[in-house]
């Protein structure tokens, strides 16, 4: 008999990180045929993730008013309570914290019977104080909680005294099938960018104050000067876009190339992943850079680079040197002198370098969709059992 699950979140916007995942995941999930599926989102969106299931949109309009946003909360609620009663739902399963009080309030307010499932998508720490309090009180009322990360588990534990036995850690996934097709298509226009025999250090991510490319950059100019046959490749964009080519300007081993459709064709080209965050959630780029054979250095930032880095994770406190992990390197946050000695660690040392290849080949398995969707199905199955 097929389970009836209710996703609720925001919307299903196209390019949004957690949307990604919830498509992506319940796609799966869908295609089993163990599972009937509904959509509700609050917001409509132009362009939207493909999905086979059903969808039903709220058509809300965003407001800045608080006291509208909080009337949201119940209206919200009350549908979801509708929802499950007519289309008979087994589990309510929402996204980030906006769904995840609604989901909450639709069973401590309007009596929903259906299991509350919450994910958390990221650390629940960058959230601003109404939201903390909100969490703390509520998140004990869901039957399961998901988090992407052990870290986060601790952290709800811990400092929002969520109990332990309502928290199940499941990585996000990557399909590594879709990238080792894409990852090998032609580079067309930038054939002669990677057929210049340089050693090819890649960043990818939006051009924000939160992904610090302005450090890599002034490390990389550094390092540069010392390694001529070296170049810095930068995919994507975002509102730093003319202040980071005000800093690259006469630099001609610094490249920025903006949005691009296949960015698997660049990392698989490229010789390694310099990821220089001040803060991160999971950072999805560094397991598409595993997929590819990259070895990875990155800053051990808050949170979670660590975790896909080093498999058994007990301490999490930052590394105060270069830290030459199981699956890549760690350096401790805006330290230029520790990044640089990475980056020299990577290019001169073949050893080390082929090393990390071969070990980022092996930990995307770990992350491989397949894998992650046992998981999954697991949780389900565990569910069910319980409420026979």
């Amino acid at each position: 008999m097929k389970k009836n699950i209710l996703i609720i979140l925001g919307s299903l916007k196209h390019s949004w990180w957690a949307e990604k995942i919830a498509s992506m995941i319940w796609s799966y999930l869908h295609d089993s045929d163990k599972y009937n599926i509904t959509y509700l989102t609050f917001y409509q969106a132009e362009k939207k993730y493909d999905f086979s299931w059903k969808e039903i949109c709220l058509d809300e309009k965003l407001s800045t008013h608080i006291f509208i946003n909080i009337l949201k909360l119940f209206i919200r609620a009350y549908k979801i309570k509708q929802i499950s009663k007519k289309e008979k739902i087994d589990i309510c399963f929402s996204h980030m914290e906006e769904a995840n009080f609604c989901n909450i309030f639709s069973k401590i307010i309007f009596l929903n019977s259906s299991k509350i499932y919450l994910q958390v998508h990221q650390s629940v720490n960058a959230w601003w104080r109404l939201y903390k309090i909100l969490i703390k009180v509520l998140y004990n009322f869901s039957d399961k909680i998901i988090t992407i990360v052990k870290e986060e588990k601790e952290n709800l534990i811990n400092n929002y005294s969520i109990k332990e036995e309502k928290i199940e850690v499941i990585y996000n996934p990557v399909d590594i099938n879709k990238i080792d097709v894409l990852k090998l298509e032609e580079l067309g226009e930038y054939k002669k960018l990677y057929g210049n025999h340089k050693f090819t250090f890649i960043n990818i991510w939006r051009l924000t104050y939160q992904k610090n490319q302005e450090l890599l950059i002034k490390v990389f100019k550094q390092f540069n000067e010392k390694y001529k046959n070296t170049q810095l490749i930068i995919l994507w964009e975002w509102e730093l876009r003319d202040k980071l080519e005000e800093q690259i300007w006469e630099n001609k081993n610094i490249y920025l190339l903006w949005n691009q459709v296949n960015p698997y064709k660049f990392l698989y080209n490229s010789d390694s992943f310099i990821f220089t965050s001040r803060y991160e959630w999971m950072p999805w780029v560094l397991l598409e850079s595993l997929v590819c054979w990259l070895p990875i250095i990155s800053t051990d930032c808050d949170t979670w680079p660590k975790e896909i880095l080093k498999k058994e994770v007990t301490n999490f406190q930052e590394v105060k040197d270069i830290s030459l992990e199981e699956y890549g390197i760690l350096v401790p946050i805006f330290d230029e002198d520790c990044i640089f000695q990475s980056l020299e660690k990577i290019y001169l040392d073949k050893e080390v370098r082929n090393h990390y290849k071969q070990k980022s080949l092996e930990r995307s398995r770990d992350f491989e969709i397949n894998n992650i969707i046992e998981k999954w199905e697991k949780l389900f199955k565990f569910t069910y059992k319980k409420n026979l």
